[in-house]
């Protein structure tokens, strides 16, 4: 990987918005139409809520340390201190190594099944046509990435605003509720949730916009607005028009619209594959490389090739990718992002950080993330 270089505002939402945006907004629709818009839009604006404080949390410990560490770093300085910390930082590298891995197979797995659809080749060589797209971008290091999460982003945007109009011509009907038990919304909440997670992003977005770090909590908050303006579209489109809405939610939404959509429907669903690799290995590879000292050619690698190992194996789907990854990254977070904020409030060799969460940060408030992400990983691990 090549040198960093700072980031825009617009590039470091995108990194954020990139990590999160992947294939669990089109597992959204399906959960949300078993319950209905009224309850979607409830979870939904909580689940947008409590993950902007979370990550403003996550900029908080970042901006409370002097050296631009990843967050297994920031753990080990300052959660993991006592004696056998040491082994406690391992255990976790390896944990997050195998959740980031998954995470990345699913974007394999996911992109090559969109190419085989749209190009009528193998899946297998959809998988390798994926990942030289993806690894390649994240080879050329941080700027590279931003600029490609950017483009990746309003392409994004843009394949959705075109989608969105394309329906107005069809009939539309929303059912606003319906009679649910526990498990429905429990789902609901913890794939919208994941669709929002974007932790080990933060440590990028702060690292590039060094140069005026004001502008950190806005790139947190426009990047997961911008996250949950895509999920909210595409969700609402594809509940209203689609006479049953499938698993993965452009397939229903493409029939009846017609080929043209399918196609950009497609391509939409590449794209968040794409962002979601981009921000997801480019923060493995560099966890890696903290870790272990390896060189940045062997920790881009050690990043990449594994996904397209497990995912032309098909070892599982794409949406028990989806499930196994949220429940597995959802647990670590909720049991030890919160005392690590504290310590770094403690030990922080930044005492007063160029931005503070404030009252958003007090007891109260942690305790609501907290509870929304241990909500998020039984809701992972709900199959319906």
């Amino acid at each position: 990987m090549v040198p960093k270089k700072d980031l825009t505002l617009f590039e470091a939402a995108s990194i954020i918005t990139g990590f999160g945006i992947g294939g669990g907004v089109m597992a959204v629709p399906y959960l949300a139409s078993l319950n209905g818009v009224f309850p979607f839009i409830i979870l939904l604006a909580v689940a947008f809520f409590l993950s902007v404080i979370f990550h403003l949390i996550a900029a908080e410990i970042m901006m409370r340390d002097s050296k631009s560490n990843q967050l297994i770093e920031i753990f080990h300085k300052y959660l993991f201190r006592a004696r056998g910390g040491a082994v406690f930082t391992w255990i976790f590298f390896i944990l997050i190594l195998m959740a980031f891995i998954t995470n990345l197979s699913a974007c394999i797995a996911g992109g090559g099944e969109i190419l085989r659809d749209l190009l009528g080749i193998p899946v297998e060589t959809g998988h390798i046509i994926t990942y030289l797209l993806s690894a390649s971008v994240v080879f050329f290091g941080l700027k590279v990435v931003g600029l490609s999460e950017k483009f990746a982003v309003i392409g994004i945007i843009l394949l959705v605003g075109v989608l969105v109009i394309g329906s107005r011509g069809l009939p539309f009907k929303l059912t606003w509720i319906k009679p649910v038990e526990y498990k429905e919304p429990l789902a609901l909440f913890g794939m919208i949730m994941f669709s929002f997670t974007s932790l080990f992003s933060i440590p990028q977005a702060v690292e590039g916009l060094q140069w005026n770090p004001k502008l950190i909590p806005k790139s947190i908050i426009l990047g997961l607005f911008i996250n949950l303006c895509i999920v909210t579209a595409v969700t609402l489109s594809a509940m209203g028009v689609s006479g049953t809405v499938t698993r993965i939610a452009i397939s229903g939404w493409s029939q009846a619209l017609g080929n043209w959509a399918f196609i950009l429907g497609s391509l939409f669903v590449l794209l968040a594959i794409l962002t979601s690799y981009w921000s997801i290995s480019f923060a493995l590879a560099v966890i890696v490389k903290e870790r272990l000292k390896w060189g940045d050619r062997s920790s881009w690698l050690l990043a990449t090739i594994p996904s397209l190992a497990i995912a032309v194996t098909n070892v599982t789907d794409f949406m028990g990718f989806m499930r196994i990854t949220g429940g597995a990254i959802a647990l670590l977070i909720a049991i030890l992002i919160i005392p690590l904020y504290h310590n770094t409030k403690k030990y922080g060799d930044v005492k007063n950080p160029q931005w503070k969460l404030k009252i958003l940060g007090n007891w109260f408030f942690q305790t609501l993330v907290l509870s929304g992400f241990i909500l998020m990983a039984l809701g992972s691990l709900i199959e319906l």
